[in-house]
């Protein structure tokens, strides 16, 4: 059962942040997962997080400001490997994130939030991969939303591991 990867989750594999060290031991066993999800849409999302996270850390600011380009580099070259399959934004993904926002306002989502549970939920109808996914996200709100559209959810900032390893379907080790 390969894992989907939002934003929010991605972003802690580069940045030295609570949840992070669990997010690089769970991405670097993409195959004992099925391999790692994300939706085309994952890449300025997650250089702008970068980006937030170099200005905004003081004194150490100009240190991250100046190996920005070298992390950015590095996650290019990470969502180019084959542990990630990257999932284009459509049409289609953009009327679903539009309509999970219209339809469903009790959902703590933002715009981007919305495409990628409406990426999600598009390749589980599609069936593009075998079995179901595993939506990961650190965003609290995006968790309950993904939950409540009926997809397993993990949240590596209140999660260990070992959770994510009893989440039915997930490949053994």
């Amino acid at each position: 059962m390969p894992l989907y990867l939002d934003a929010c989750a991605l972003a802690k594999r580069y940045l030295p942040e609570y949840g992070s060290k669990r997010m690089i031991e769970i991405t670097n066993q993409f195959d004992r997962w099925g391999g790692l999800v994300v939706s085309g849409f994952v890449e300025p999302e997650v250089i702008s997080a970068l980006g937030k996270y170099a200005r905004n850390h003081g004194t150490s600011s100009a240190d991250h400001l100046q190996r920005h380009p070298a992390i950015v580099d590095q996650l290019r070259q990470d969502l180019s490997d084959s542990a990630f399959t990257v999932v284009s934004v459509t049409d289609e993904v953009v009327k679903q994130a539009s309509d999970l926002l219209r339809l469903r306002p009790e959902y703590t989502i933002h715009a981007g939030d919305a495409v990628h549970l409406a990426t999600a939920l598009t390749i589980r109808s599609l069936r593009k991969l075998k079995g179901s996914l595993v939506f990961v996200t650190a965003d609290r709100g995006l968790e309950l939303a993904a939950r409540a559209e009926g997809l397993a959810t993990f949240n590596p900032v209140r999660e260990g591991i070992g959770t994510l390893r009893t989440i039915p379907g997930i490949s053994p080790s």
